[in-house]
């Protein structure tokens, strides 16, 4: 498994939009890797993940907070890297989300809905 943006290092293309304390976000990670996620939803609090879920390509959905976590998906180690910085890196393509958006994939990930 390689290593995500929310492992440490990492960077891509993201709107020029304030972050404040809490925000959320989807970055899009661009490889070929089918053990890997492709979609890394975001639930960040002064720089770390609170809540966050794995999207895969076949569409399996992974999740994980300060409670649970998976073989594949667990909060991060050290903070996140502000969306500007994820987005320097073409590996990835990062969105701003808003609340509703995150806690839809959140319910579907824990099987919520």
């Amino acid at each position: 498994m390689r290593q995500s943006p929310f492992d440490g290092e990492g960077a891509a293309t993201c709107h020029d939009q304030a972050v404040g304390s809490g925000y959320f976000q989807r970055v899009w990670w661009h490889h070929d890797c089918p053990e890997d996620p492709v979609v890394l939803w975001s639930h960040v609090v002064d720089g770390w993940e609170v809540r966050k879920v794995d999207e895969f390509a076949e569409g399996r959905l992974a999740w994980a907070d300060d409670e649970h976590e998976t073989e594949t998906t667990g909060l991060g180690q050290v903070p996140v890297p502000p969306p500007d910085e994820i987005a320097a890196d073409p590996q990835f393509t990062v969105a701003l989300v808003d609340a509703e958006a995150f806690e839809q994939v959140w319910r579907r990930a824990r099987g919520d809905v």
